[in-house]
């Protein structure tokens, strides 16, 4: 009896093993993101992990991952913990600091040119970038334009001289905020909430939808639109899990991708609606207008050259390109 029980367990186990083959052969693949329900952000990675998995024909399976700090997801994604991450250009700059070009302020001088020099210039040079650092750049879509925002009347570029501002671990960011005399605080996204609850910094700067979905909307319930940097939305895989796959596999699952103009214009649909919500709610948005918005350029105009003068070979190639298409925009204009 106990030989024929020994024999039965043997044989339950090969079967278990059969009947797994066809799961076996389905990847379960992680895309870490900062963004959570109800962010438009979360909706549309959720859309970007339902298309990779239906081009790969359920192959690989994509779910997004929350990750509350950025540069932590990116350094998961490079070390191969993660298979696929995606965040901003400030959110990849401190594993590949030449990316944040896209992201100087006031670079752009419409919506417009930034997305056809975006996607005719700009891309190939990332892909670059990304792929020096074991990254595969997938697709460029949409973060929005940062505005500044704060726990006071902060409208003007002199009203932040003083002010405890936080900012993101990047060169560009402590640019902007040092240019205007703030007392910069350098934290992690996940360390703002509670730093503005506890006043360890009284300001701060994100794209509108997202802010208006975290705890800074009633902490620091004044928005001011600067537009003072935008925020690209870069998905990228882990380059060595994605060279794994077969060629004609990641074809399909990059064609599968959203178009990223209609991913642009369904952010900025977003940001309208919330922004009416906010402010029937009680909030603040300080709207400039264009010659206002001119002051905040101005002000931070000699930090943008200085910051052009010390880029290395890689950002000076991708400041160079955007340089390019720009003139090239003009033209067809």
């Amino acid at each position: 009896m106990r030989v024929m029980r020994a024999i039965a367990a043997a044989l339950a186990v090969l079967a278990l093993g059969a009947g797994g083959g066809a799961a076996s052969a389905q990847e379960n693949w992680k895309l870490g993101s900062i963004m959570q329900p109800p962010a438009i952000g979360a909706t549309l990675d959720d859309e970007v992990a339902a298309a990779l998995t239906g081009g790969s024909k359920g192959k690989v399976a994509v779910e997004r991952q929350f990750v509350a700090n950025e540069q932590e997801m990116v350094q998961q994604l490079i070390r191969g913990r993660l298979q696929m991450g995606v965040t901003s250009a400030f959110g990849f700059g401190v594993a590949i600091p030449d990316v944040t070009v896209v992201s100087l302020p006031y670079i752009w001088t419409s919506d417009a040119e930034r997305r056809f020099v975006t996607d005719n210039y700009a891309f190939p040079v990332l892909k670059r970038l990304f792929a020096a650092k074991g990254l595969e750049l997938l697709a460029i879509h949409e973060a929005g334009y940062n505005g500044v925002f704060c726990k006071s009347e902060c409208s003007t570029p002199a009203s932040i001289k003083g002010m405890k501002a936080r900012v993101s671990p990047n060169a560009v960011a402590k640019a902007f905020w040092s240019s205007l005399g703030a007392n910069v605080v350098q934290l992690p996204m996940s360390e703002l909430w509670p730093g503005l609850e506890q006043n360890l910094v009284l300001a701060a700067d994100l794209p509108f939808p997202f802010y208006a979905t975290t705890p800074g909307a009633q902490s620091a319930p004044v928005f001011v639109t600067t537009q003072h940097l935008h925020h690209p939305w870069l998905y990228a895989a882990n380059k060595a899990a994605w060279d794994g796959l077969p060629a004609n596999e990641r074809k399909a699952m990059v064609d599968a991708l959203p178009n990223p103009n209609a991913v642009r214009d369904r952010w900025f649909a977003d940001e309208s609606s919330k922004v009416a919500a906010f402010t029937a709610k009680g909030g603040k948005v300080v709207r400039l207008t264009d010659a206002q918005r001119a002051e905040w350029q101005r002000a931070t105009a000699p930090a943008l050259q200085t910051l052009v003068d010390g880029m290395g070979s890689g950002a000076k190639e991708l400041f160079h390109a955007i340089q390019q298409g720009k003139a090239e925009f003009a033209k067809r204009k």
